[in-house]
């Protein structure tokens, strides 16, 4: 009897260990939905409404006129002055659509992630707001300090355009960003998110300087809003998966934070 008892013990130990293992094991688990592919289907969504609502609204702001003579002919025509207040208008309307469809989908894709319908559901709140917010104010901010210096300094207008591109859809996508670090883990982790968020945006923009000099030469790929269809798709498109393609990589081969 004591010769089983004992034969007993390390096999019941065995077994203990083996549960014991398997605890710890589901104590971490893995995100709830594959972190890029909830990017980028985020980044994908919004990108696609963004560009329908920017359509709906593009040119909602025409230059106004201004009277003028020369050689004793008065003419009515915009000047550049009034032209770039319309632009900067157009924009807010259209940034502003664009950061609050892209913070509540990344928003949601963080819940979705995390597994966490309760956040995602925050996570989305807080997007729209942020991201409506300074998609509405950021060309408010950008746009004319970039008008100043194309005038002051004359410089390529592939580099402006693109360094400009890339802080306000920086600013866009890291509003964005901070929605989708709230719902995986709250407040503290809004910085890091935001901050992954702004670097795959600014990358995008380069993506978009270079093929809208090239395949849009005419269409004012430079400007905060082109003048042709294809390559405002284009923009909003690379702005948003861009960014949602950064937080995602952000989380892709780790684990589910608590």
């Amino acid at each position: 009897m004591a010769t089983g008892s004992e034969s007993g013990g390390p096999h019941e130990a065995a077994g203990e260990s083996k549960v014991g293992i398997g605890e710890a094991t589901a104590a971490e688990p893995r995100p709830a939905f594959p972190p890029l592919a909830a990017g980028l289907l985020a980044g994908l969504a919004a990108g696609l409404l963004a560009f329908a609502f920017g359509e709906f609204v593009y040119g909602a702001y025409e230059p106004k006129a201004v009277a003028r003579q020369f050689q004793g002919v008065t003419s009515n025509l915009p000047t550049p002055e009034t032209q770039d207040a319309a632009m900067v208008k157009n924009a807010r309307l259209a940034d502003a659509g664009l950061g609050a469809l892209l913070g509540l989908f990344l928003g949601l894709a963080g819940g979705l992630v995390r597994g966490d319908a309760r956040r995602g559901a925050v996570g989305g709140v807080v997007g729209v707001v942020l991201g409506g917010i300074v998609g509405g104010l950021a060309p408010t901010a950008v746009l004319p300090a970039s008008f100043w210096f194309r005038r002051r300094h004359d410089p390529d207008l592939l580099v402006a355009g693109t360094i400009t591109q890339a802080v306000l859809w920086g600013l866009i996508a890291a509003a964005a960003g901070a929605a989708f670090g709230v719902a995986q883990g709250g407040v503290k982790a809004a910085p890091r998110f935001a901050t992954l968020a702004f670097a795959g945006t600014a990358l995008g923009a380069l993506i978009y300087g270079a093929v809208g000099a090239f395949g849009f030469p005419l269409a004012g790929t430079d400007q905060a809003l082109a003048t042709e269809r294809a390559p405002r798709l284009l923009a909003h498109l690379l702005a948003a998966v861009a960014a949602g393609t950064a937080v995602g990589l952000g989380l892709t081969g780790g684990r589910r934070r608590p």
